[in-house]
C-alpha cells in the first residue's frame, strides 16, 4: 500500500517554539528533513493562508499530516476525465515539543524516510 501523505508545517516569522522546531530538523537526515513541507501561517498582510485555512490551522508551529487521493470523474460525452487532488487532514501536533516528541513515529507512520 502506497503511503501518500504530505507533513505541512506551518510557521511565523518571530515564532520561538517555531524557531526551536527548525534548530531541531536540522538534526535529522537529509531524507527525514525532506518529508516536511514548511509553510507560512500567515501571509504578508497578516491573515491566514489559504492552505492554513482551509486546514482549520490558528497556531504555530502546527504539523498537519494530510492524505492526497486524485478523485476523477469521467464525462463520456466530452471524452474528458476531470481529476482533482484532495487532501484530509488524518493528523496534527501543535507546539514544538509536542511535534518533536512525535515526529519520528510520524515519519515512520506516513513516509518513506525510514526504509524497512
Amino acid at each position: 500500500m502506497m503511503k501518500n501523505y504530505k507533513l505541512y508545517v506551518f510557521t511565523q516569522d518571530g515564532c520561538a517554539p517555531c524557531n526551536r522546531l527548525k534548530d531541531h530538523v536540522k538534526t535529522l537526515t537529509k531524507d527525514e528533513a525532506a518529508e516536511l513541507d514548511f509553510v507560512p501561517l500567515k501571509t504578508p498582510t497578516g491573515s491566514r493562508t489559504a492552505l492554513a485555512e482551509e486546514l482549520s490551522v490558528e497556531l504555530t508551529p502546527t504539523l498537519v499530516v494530510v492524505h492526497e487521493t486524485v478523485s476523477c470523474d469521467y464525462d463520456p460525452h466530452l471524452g474528458y476525465e476531470f481529476c482533482d487532488l484532495e487532501e484530509e487532514s488524518v493528523e496534527r501536533f501543535i507546539g514544538a515539543n509536542n511535534i518533536i516528541e512525535h515526529l519520528q513515529a510520524t515519519l515512520d507512520a506516513y513516509t518513506y524516510a525510514h526504509p524497512e
